[in-house]
Formats: structure tokens, C-alpha cells, sequence
């Protein structure tokens, strides 16, 4: 081997190690610790509107980033992120982090041009990515499409500065690609009860479905992933609001 050759093989592998850290040692992104949150096993004693507190310092994070603002949660699980929405571009956090930041694994977001970011939408869409490394939704499909992590991860807790929104989860599924909050007015009792149907008679692997139906009169969560085999498609977690502390907060 000629010493060209040796260089030129030497070169190659340098530039190809160069690539995988930069891909995967990304030391540009950065989120948020995650907060010591409270047990959601029991249902929350009776709060006075005045005296909530949230576990959430939504202040020090608005003031980093104000497009922050929520805090998703599934207990007993490593998804516990912050939620956010770009008023002026609703792809933004699909590669940026919650500071901004570019990031290939994005944030947890919702879109404004189809849900309020107080969470007063019939039915409110969080996007994710599924990362191999587990972060994000990374995890999601893996957790809710076997039946017994399904039944023992029952509950997932929005986190918001005046108050917080409890859901239990009613449905986990493969899903076709199409965008729920275009495809259907969920303000239209019909239309809403079109799209439960289309999950209720969906058929493939991985489906799980709680005892208690929904409804079209549910405030309904939905986390939307790619489906892991078929990125095309996507893995849907359905929850339905059953409490919101305090509960003389005023939600839809």
C-alpha cells in the first residue's frame, strides 16, 4: 500500500469519526432539568385557585424562552418535557430545543394554528420525534403498544403555570399519516365521533384500548410519534381529561 493510499484510508476514517460525534455528542443542546414532581397515583386533594403552586418554575423557563408554555409528564417513565409553541412557525421545534437551539431530536410542541396553548382545544395534538436514544417520544411506542406497560402507565399530567391537567390514557395505536386537526373539526360533534371511530377500527400490532370509551364530548390529549418500522406512519396515545387542580379552574 502506497503511503497516498494509507493517508487517503487514515483521512477517511478521521472524517467519518468526525460526523458520529458530531451527531451524537451535540454539546449545543441543552434542555431543561427535569423537576421533582408530585405523586398523580391519588387524586389530588381539594386546591384553593389562590394558593396553587406549581411544581414548575415557569418563570425562570419564559424567561429563557416564553414560546415554553407547559410541562408534559408521563409518571414513571423518562418522558417529562417541556411544551412548547412558535407562534410564527409551526415546524420550528421539529429541529430546535427549548431554548432554541438547533437540535435534530426538537422539542415537544403543539401548533398554533390549531390549538390554543392554554389547552382548551377539544382535542390538543403534542408532537415528538421517536429518537433511538430514548429522549423525547423516543420511548412512547415501546411503552404504550404492550398490553401490560399500557395498563400500568394509566396517567400523563400537564403542568401549567396556573394549574394542571390530569388524563388517563384511553387508546395507543399505529396510525396513518394523515393531520388529525386538518383532516377533522373536532368542534363538530360528527366529525369527532368520524376520527374516534377511525381509531376504534383500526387494525394492527401494537393496539391497546382502556375498558372506559371516549367520547366526543371528551377534552381529549393526543401524543403523536413516527411509527417505529414505518416512519411514514405515525404511533398515537389518546388520554381524556378527568381532573384539572384546582378544579374550580376553568377548562373546556
Amino acid at each position: 500500500m502506497t503511503v497516498k493510499k494509507y493517508i487517503l484510508i487514515i483521512g477517511g476514517f478521521a472524517i467519518v469519526a468526525a460526523i458520529y460525534l458530531l451527531l451524537t455528542f451535540r454539546p449545543w443542546h441543552k434542555e431543561p432539568p427535569k423537576p421533582v414532581l408530585p405523586d398523580v397515583s391519588e387524586p389530588i386533594q381539594e386546591v384553593e385557585p389562590e394558593k396553587y403552586v406549581s411544581p414548575i418554575d415557569f418563570a425562570a423557563l419564559q424567561a429563557e424562552n416564553p414560546d415554553i408554555y407547559g410541562w408534559l409528564d408521563i409518571p414513571d417513565t423518562d418522558i417529562s418535557y417541556p411544551l412548547l409553541q412558535s407562534q410564527e412557525d409551526d415546524t420550528f421545534y421539529l429541529s430546535h430545543d427549548a431554548y432554541k437551539n438547533y437540535s435534530s431530536a426538537g422539542s415537544l410542541f403543539t401548533e398554533h394554528r390549531y390549538n390554543k396553548n392554554d389547552m382548551t382545544d377539544p382535542v390538543t395534538v403534542v408532537y415528538g420525534h421517536h429518537q433511538n436514544d430514548g429522549s423525547m417520544f423516543g420511548t412512547l411506542q415501546q411503552t404504550f403498544s404492550d398490553p401490560e406497560s399500557f395498563a400500568a402507565h394509566k396517567n400523563i399530567v400537564i403542568y401549567l403555570p396556573d394549574r394542571e391537567l390530569r388524563y388517563q390514557v384511553r387508546a395507543a395505536l399505529p396510525y396513518d399519516n394523515r393531520h388529525i386537526l386538518y383532516q377533522y373539526d373536532f368542534y363538530d360533534t360528527q366529525s369527532y365521533s368520524d376520527f374516534l371511530y377511525s381509531v376504534y377500527n383500526t387494525r394492527a400490532l401494537g393496539i391497546n384500548y382502556a375498558e372506559q370509551v371516549m367520547e366526543p364530548d371528551d377534552s381529549l390529549l393526543v401524543l403523536s410519534t413516527c411509527l417505529k418500522g414505518n416512519r411514514k406512519n405515525r404511533f398515537l396515545v389518546l388520554a381524556t381529561l378527568e381532573q384539572t387542580v384546582p378544579e374550580s379552574s376553568t377548562v373546556k
